[in-house]
This record gives structure tokens, sequence and C-alpha cells, in this order.
């Protein structure tokens, strides 16, 4: 039964785990490690990989079920499929990047009707099951016409960036907020409603905008003094959470979310050294 007083421990608990992830990244970031990433790594992998040991050292102690938690590679060719029929629809609307500015209102205001959208598409993409075959064409022709503008880079700091958007950024938020936060939330609210036959609850709405608020503290430090809200930033990153958490209810794993979370910025990283 989702009583008021579990439902209350849920919450609580899901905010606690978040300070303490984003307390952890302030510190290292406030650190010298920050430097030596910089320096040696050219992106903070410590940061997601905070996200990624928090959220499998909780399950492990308090030994809940992971697959329950959408940490699974079971079915992985079901899971491919379904990254490779969301593939482009991501990579076009992550293409907007190019024309908007996503740290302030106008652009954020853009993005998040482009990201609202995304949820629709993928849903009915899902629905209707088109070929696996067919976007893997399209998403090769977008590679073909990609590939040559990597030549003449740093291959070592491109490959770097491929590996930390797609295995660290998408991993370790998808690990946290979908995996994490949303299974628990959903086990305190349950799902009684459906959105184009998935069952959802209030796990994707509070999971949403939870991911929104951790990416209005990004520009807020206070062991470095920063103070400053990303609000545009944390506003239209609840619409892209919602296109996320619906692929995790829809797969029952993050795998799907994961892959497609780091794939755009990993291939403007490999490509566009972005």
């Amino acid at each position: 039964m989702n009583t008021t007083r579990s439902k209350v421990k849920a919450i609580l608990e899901v905010i606690c785990v978040l300070v303490l992830v984003l307390l952890i990244v302030s510190l290292i970031q406030a650190s010298d490690l920050s430097e030596w990433q910089s320096t040696h790594l050219g992106h903070p992998f410590l940061n997601h990989t905070t996200m990624i040991a928090i959220s499998l050292l909780l399950l492990a102690l308090t030994r809940r079920d992971f697959a329950a938690y959408g940490i699974s590679f079971k079915n992985m060719k079901y899971h491919l499929q379904v990254t490779l029929i969301c593939l482009l629809p991501i990579l076009l609307a992550s293409s907007a990047f190019n024309f908007l500015d996503w740290q302030k209102w106008d652009g954020a205001f853009i993005l998040s009707g482009i990201y609202l959208a995304l949820l629709f598409v993928f849903a009915l993409l899902l629905r209707k099951k088109p070929t696996a075959g067919e976007t893997v064409a399209l998403g090769a022709l977008f590679l073909f016409f990609a590939i040559p503008s990597a030549a003449g880079a740093d291959i070592g700091k491109r490959i770097l960036g491929f590996i930390y958007f797609l295995f660290f950024v998408g991993l370790g938020e998808e690990m946290l907020f979908r995996g994490y936060i949303q299974s628990r939330l959903n086990r305190a609210f349950g799902r009684p409603h459906r959105f184009f036959g998935v069952k959802w609850g209030w796990g994707i709405i509070v999971t949403s905008l939870l991911f929104g608020m951790a990416h209005i503290f990004n520009d807020f430090n206070p062991f470095l003094g920063k103070f400053g809200f990303a609000w545009p930033w944390g506003f239209w990153t609840v619409f892209i959470g919602m296109a996320y958490s619906y692929l995790r209810e829809k797969t029952g794993s993050i795998v799907a979310p994961a892959i497609l979370h780091g794939l755009p910025r990993a291939v403007a990283a490999l490509f566009f050294a972005v």
C-alpha cells in the first residue's frame, strides 16, 4: 500500500542522495582533482563516476534488486533496437544546440518545446515499431557526413570526449535519475496512469523536476565562491528528462536512455571536437 508516510520517506531519501552527490561533485570541483582532470583528461570524469558509484553502492547496501531499478543488461537486442529506432529523432533534436543559446530563456523555451515533442515522437515510433534497419541506415547517413570533419584533429582528445559523454555522462546521469531515483519513487507512488500504453506515475514527474533542479546548480559551488543558478538550463532539462523517463518505463531498463542521453554529445565530441 502506497501510504503517505512511504511517499514522504521516498522523496526525502532521493533528495538526500541527490544532495550528497551534488556535494561530493562540488568538493571534487574545488579540489586539485579538478585541475588534474582538466589537464590530463579534458573532462570531469570523476563527477559522473560519483553518480555511478553512489547509485550502485546504495543499491548494494540496501540489498535492492538491481534489475528492478533498471540496471539490467538482459535482452540487449531489444534495448539496442529501441535505441536505434529513437536515434535519428534525438540527433535531429540535439542539432538545435547549433542554433540556440540554451543558457538563455528564449533558447530554453524553444528547446523545451522540441524535447516535449520528442517525447511524443518516441511514443509514436515505439508504438508503431518501425524496422530498426531503416533507422540504422539514417544514422549511418548522418555519420557519413560527420566523419570528414574529424580529419586533422587530436584524435586522442576526441576519443576521450566520446568515452566521457557516452559512458560517464549518459550512464552516470541515467543510473542516478532514471535508475535509482525514478525506480525508488515508482515503488512509493505506483504507476496508475498510462501514456501510449506505458505505465507511469508521479515518479516520472518528480524525477524530471529533480533532474532539472540538478542542472540549475551547475553554476553553484560555495567551495569556489560561485553562487549562480542556471535557471534556463534547469528548465529545458526537465523536458528531455521526461523523454528519457518514458524510455525507462517503456523498456524497463536504463540501457536505451543512457545511450541516447550520451550519444549526441559523444558524436559531437568525436567528429566535431565539441
